[in-house]
């Protein structure tokens, strides 16, 4: 089974309104679902200096999920205020990120070298390491989110095996720019659309996966569980259309819950 290390940020989601949070973070968000799925995982990330960072330690060890921690931060643990309107997900407020300190250390790279698989996202800021710390044969996921235009996303494509991101609609901008995408460097550009599914792009073909129609409680999560289940999917050897057919299939089942994870 292929070895896979999800990097690096963690937080809290509390909502106020309905006095309920969850440890979150795209990259526990991933960790959690793709061992879910029976993936070989990894988490690596710093920790603050609350209870919410001791509740993670916790959370990772019950679902038997290996942890490395980059380093302990006298900061709280990030926060972010919430809110729901009709199952869709509203950032109010953020604070205290211990996030913002983080550095990855020599002997962290050479760990992360170790692995089949990579996935990582902005807090990472791996445009710094990618470069040099990419190894022949390994895999690099990479969520952008809905950070489509930044300049510094150009240090990072040219590495990537898998280029995710976050729209809301398939229309000529999106395949326009996945296009321009491919031709700097990724090797499958993919596009998720929320409720009009999800587009990829491979250089020569393009895969489109209509969303099923589900009543929806959160889409926290949505993203980040899809791309665990298609990276699970690319672990296994699948094709694109089926691990898109994964990516569906699990935040489908995200969607219709609270947490972000099963």
């Amino acid at each position: 089974m292929k070895r896979a290390i999800a990097m690096s940020d963690n937080c809290i989601d509390v909502y106020y309104k309905l006095d309920r949070y969850y440890l979150t973070g795209n990259s526990i968000d991933f960790a959690f679902n793709y061992k879910d799925l029976g993936g070989n995982v990894t988490e690596m990330t710093i920790l603050g200096n609350d209870v919410f960072a001791k509740a993670l330690e916790e959370r990772l060890k019950e679902r038997e999920i290996p942890f490395r921690i980059l380093k302990r931060i006298e900061r709280p643990t990030g926060m972010a205020t919430m809110d729901l309107v009709d199952g869709d997900k509203k950032h109010l407020h953020f604070e205290g990120n211990a996030m913002e300190e983080i550095e990855i250390a020599p002997e962290d790279l050479e760990f992360i070298k170790n692995f089949d698989i990579v996935y990582a996202e902005r807090w990472t800021k791996i445009n710094r390491y990618i470069k040099n710390l990419k190894q022949p044969g390994q895999i690099w996921v990479y969520d952008f989110s809905k950070r489509l235009e930044q300049d510094s996303n150009d240090t990072i494509i040219p590495y990537l095996d898998y280029a995710f991101f976050s729209y809301d609609k398939d229309d000529e901008y999106i395949r326009d720019f996945m296009k321009k995408t491919k031709e700097k460097g990724a090797k499958v550009v993919i596009a998720m659309l929320g409720e009009a599914g999800s587009l990829a792009y491979d250089g020569c073909k393009w895969y489109k996966q209509e969303a099923e129609k589900v009543p929806v409680v959160n889409t926290v999560g949505a993203g980040d569980s899809f791309i665990a289940a298609f990276t699970y999917g690319v672990s296994l050897g699948e094709d694109i259309p089926k691990c898109m057919l994964r990516g569906k299939t699990r935040a489908t089942e995200i969607i219709q819950q609270f947490n972000p994870y099963k």
